[in-house]
Formats: C-alpha cells, sequence, structure tokens
C-alpha cells in the first residue's frame, strides 16, 4: 500500500513538473483571463528574409562644373603654357533609375543594386587663348577658343541604407553607394578659332562612383513605398580621344569630378511574405 503511494506521488510530481517547463506566453495568459501587457503588439522581425523589393526612380539631376584639363603650347616654341581650362558650364540633366533590394521595412538595414542612366548633358569650357605663329607686329589678338562636347552617363551601384523608424507611415532613412560610371564622351569640338576646325574624337571611360544619400518613404499598400530623396553622387572622370577627324594626333581633354546633385521620386514594391514592410508605427 505504502508502495503505491508513493508511486502516485511521483507521477503526480513528474507531470507537475513538464507542466512549469513547458512555455507560457502573453497570448496563452490572455486565454485564461490575464495577460502581461494590456496591448500586445509582436516584435518586428529580425530576419530580412522575404522582405525584398524592385524599384523604379526618376529624377533631376544638377550637374555641379567638373576639372577640365586640356594642355596649350606655344606655338613658336612648342613650350607648355598651361591646361587650365577656365569658364566651365556643364549643363544639368534627368536620369532614371531600376533595382532590387533587401532589407527592413522601417528598422534597420538594407541593401539594394541598381542601374542608372544619366541623359546626355552639354558641357562648354574655354581653355587658354591660343596664340598663332610669329607673325611680328602683325599678329592678331589671341584667340579664345571655347571648347564644347557632350556626356552619357550609366551608372551600376551598391547602395546600403539605415531605415529610421516608422512614424505614422513616414520612414527617413539615410544611405551610401559605391560602384561603377561608364562616362561616354561625344566629339569635341571648338569655336571662334578658325585654326581649330577638326574635332577631337571622343571616348568612353569606367570610372569608380560613390553616392550619399538621405530621404523619406511613404506606405501607402501592404507591398508598396513611394521614395523622395536626394543624392550627391560622384561619376569619376571621362576623356576624349588623341586623334580628331582629319587624322591628327592632339592633347586629350581630361574631365575629372563629374559630380551632381539630385532629387528624385520612386516606388519600391516588396514581393515575400505578406507582411514584409509593414511594421508597427511609432507614436
Amino acid at each position: 500500500m505504502r508502495m503505491t503511494t508513493t508511486a502516485r506521488l511521483a507521477a503526480l510530481l513528474a507531470v507537475c513538473g513538464a507542466f512549469a517547463a513547458s512555455p507560457v506566453s502573453a497570448a496563452d495568459l490572455g486565454t485564461y483571463g490575464g495577460s502581461v501587457k494590456d496591448e500586445y503588439i509582436p516584435a518586428a522581425p529580425a530576419s530580412a528574409v522575404g522582405n525584398c523589393y524592385f524599384r523604379a526612380d526618376v529624377g533631376y539631376s544638377g550637374s555641379a562644373d567638373p576639372e577640365v584639363t586640356w594642355p596649350v603650347t606655344d606655338a613658336t616654341t612648342g613650350d607648355f603654357i598651361t591646361d587650365h581650362v577656365r569658364n566651365i558650364d556643364m549643363e544639368d540633366t534627368w536620369f532614371a533609375e531600376g533595382g532590387i533590394g533587401c532589407g527592413s521595412g522601417s528598422r534597420g538595414f538594407r541593401g539594394e543594386v541598381t542601374l542608372g542612366y544619366h541623359g546626355d548633358r552639354k558641357y562648354d569650357g574655354e581653355p587658354y587663348p591660343w596664340v598663332p605663329g610669329p607673325c611680328g607686329i602683325a599678329c592678331p589678338p589671341p584667340v579664345d577658343d571655347p571648347m564644347h562636347t557632350s556626356i552619357t552617363t550609366y551608372t551600376l551601384m551598391v547602395n546600403g541604407y539605415k531605415d529610421l523608424g516608422n512614424f505614422r507611415g513616414f520612414t527617413p532613412y539615410i544611405g551610401a553607394g559605391v560602384g561603377i560610371a561608364y562616362n561616354i564622351v561625344d566629339d569635341v569640338y571648338f569655336t571662334d578659332n578658325p585654326a581649330l576646325v577638326n574635332q577631337i574624337h571622343g571616348d568612353r571611360d569606367i570610372a569608380f562612383a560613390w553616392s550619399l544619400m538621405a530621404g523619406v518613404g511613404y506606405q501607402f499598400s501592404a507591398r508598396s513605398v513611394v521614395d523622395v530623396g536626394y543624392r550627391y553622387i560622384d561619376m569619376g572622370k571621362a576623356t576624349s580621344e588623341r586623334h580628331d577627324t582629319a587624322g591628327f594626333v592632339n592633347p586629350r581633354v581630361n574631365i575629372d569630378d563629374l559630380e551632381a546633385h539630385e532629387l528624385k521620386v520612386g516606388l519600391r514594391y516588396h514581393f515575400g511574405q505578406a507582411d514584409c514592410c509593414a511594421y508597427p508605427a511609432i507614436k
């Protein structure tokens, strides 16, 4: 009889121990009439698996004036004078971009890869005044020879962002990017100088590019975010060829620091899990 009572007591203790070891959540407590909090908000998922998106943007690119050099020599001695080009003006343009990314919807980090196109932008500059060969007192005054061309750029960028939180549907962010720029220079031609009638052929260069970004996204549906932002981008350098349309060899035109300040608006469309980009808002 005593052995039976002991066995029953041991079994009861085992059942109680198993029940105590099982996890009890806030939702479980609520089922039995209580809760550890009056309002339970599930934590944002730590993983970004499935939280990916396509994006497309268009915008205005305000070109900064680049640094341009083109050597000028003395027509008599051949001595180098200067390669400084002054009065530089680079035309503004539009740009379009598309890509794919993954990461947080409102708080945390995300990354993306984008392919962009910067439309043709005209460049004007003024090299050092050119003086004709020896002619004594009959020499005409120095002739300015404004330089003209245009540049088109494709970019391939890898971008990283920090989303700063969801404030009633608005998510501000900061970011940076690195990549490559494919710069296409059109033929270089000169005006106001009868001695420079040939055009120097343009060239194509691949250059290192980088950018800094800031903006805000607004989530207007479960999967769609409107993105309005600013970007500073440096698209590296570009050059001309040395041969001109008559077959003569010339110094290269070097165009460095192809920079722009840009305003853009775009759409990020998320795919994957249903709650991919909706986090509890910060009130």
